[in-house]
């Protein structure tokens, strides 16, 4: 499960349809930094540890550094650089190679941010099943899934995103960021510390974002107020204003966490390990793909506490959610069309139709598709 370890949502600011809510450290982190990775945004080929590539726009890359020892850290990724080139469209000239998501640069790590998360999901399931069922193409049986798509739509085309965050006042201590459309979470956003925070703070607007997060952008407008109760009437004094001040704050981090976050927080997740940075863990994972539930993917940097020292998810749409529950499904059943119809309770054909609406068609022979489309007819 997922959970906001070592972090307190504080008061959000509401912009046209977005909802921005901080997220304080409730300890400074001076150990581990994230910093801007040194390299150029544009439309890359990523080379994968197994020989597979492929093509991405790449708008910026994370560096991660962090102390074995528990040593603070200074301030890294700081540049000098000399006069910028014009930002005149280039002349085509092929595309640039990026040796894998992540790599070790000197003490470091460069990774891409949602890349990982990002190709966990296109690669869920990819390789070929172990038993060649006649039911499976040939195709399938050798070489596994083939070429896989998904898309999202940049922060900067979110009608109104960038106006509401270069209107949002970061708090003394943010390490990270909600962002929330039509009361639904677009994406979270966690870095370890405050000043690594105000350095990537405008990035959210170059991440990618789920479709719904636009279609709800659109929709609703103004998201309706949220008031806190009145906790002031009695107060006299300054220290009485106070800590009913602090009392208003901590019925908000509780309802943040008890009811706005309920896709994301306490629900299962399907994890899997990425890098072991000394005794920090970072690893990508999807929740428990529900299709009754929207669903998120991200990637999460964790102390062996469970303290929360970087996020970033990505919110699912219901197509790409019924896709990847539909592939989780017959990867469990060993792609046994019977034993899977008869685990999601469908028949065979029907279970069928579900493939190849999903896109998957081409995994089956087209004589299983025909005879279940015939078998549908009747």
């Amino acid at each position: 499960m997922l959970r906001l370890e070592g972090l307190t949502p504080a008061p959000a600011q509401v912009r046209g349809a977005f909802r921005l809510v901080p997220l304080l450290r409730t300890r400074p982190c001076d150990d581990v930094r994230l910093s801007p990775g040194a390299m150029a945004a544009g439309v890359k080929v990523v080379a994968l540890p197994d020989q597979a590539h492929y093509v991405a726009f790449v708008p910026h890359a994370l560096r991660l550094d962090w102390s074995s020892s528990g040593a603070p850290l200074m301030a890294l990724g700081t540049q000098l650089a000399g006069p910028q080139r014009s930002s005149s469209p280039q002349p085509w000239r092929g595309l640039e190679l990026v040796d894998r998501m992540r790599k070790r640069e000197g003490a470091g790590l460069r990774f891409l941010p949602l890349h990982l998360a990002l190709e966990g999901l296109l690669a869920l399931h990819f390789a070929p099943p172990r038993v060649a069922w006649k039911e499976l193409s040939r195709d399938f049986l050798r070489a596994g899934l083939g070429f896989r798509a998904e898309s999202g739509v940049p922060g900067s085309l979110l009608p109104g995103f960038e106006d509401a965050l270069n209107t949002f006042e970061v708090h003394e201590g943010q390490v990270g960021l909600l962002v929330f459309t039509g009361d639904q979470l677009a994406s979270a956003f966690v870095v370890p510390s405050a000043q690594d925070y105000r350095r990537l703070h405008r990035t959210v607007l170059e991440d990618l974002y789920g479709e719904l997060v636009l279609r709800y952008a659109v929709l609703y407008p103004e998201p309706p107020p949220l008031e806190a109760a009145p906790r002031f009437e009695s107060a006299r004094t300054l220290p009485e204003l106070r800590a009913a001040l602090m009392e208003v704050r901590r019925e908000w981090a509780s309802l943040v966490e008890g009811a706005m976050l309920t896709d994301l927080l306490r629900r299962p997740l399907l994890t899997e390990p990425v890098y072991q940075a000394g005794p920090l863990r970072l690893e990508r994972f999807v929740t428990d793909l529900d299709p009754r539930q929207i669903n998120h993917i991200g990637e999460r940097l964790t102390r062996p506490d469970g303290e929360l020292l970087y996020l970033k998810t990505f919110q699912l749409s219901a197509a790409q959610t019924r896709r990847a529950y539909l592939l989780h499904q017959l990867a469990g059943y060993g792609w046994h069309l019977a034993d899977a119809a008869e685990g999601l309770g469908t028949t065979v054909p029907d279970l069928v139709a579900r493939i190849e609406k999903a896109g998957f068609g081409y995994l089956l022979t087209q004589a299983v598709r025909e005879t279940a489309a015939k078998a549908r007819r009747l």
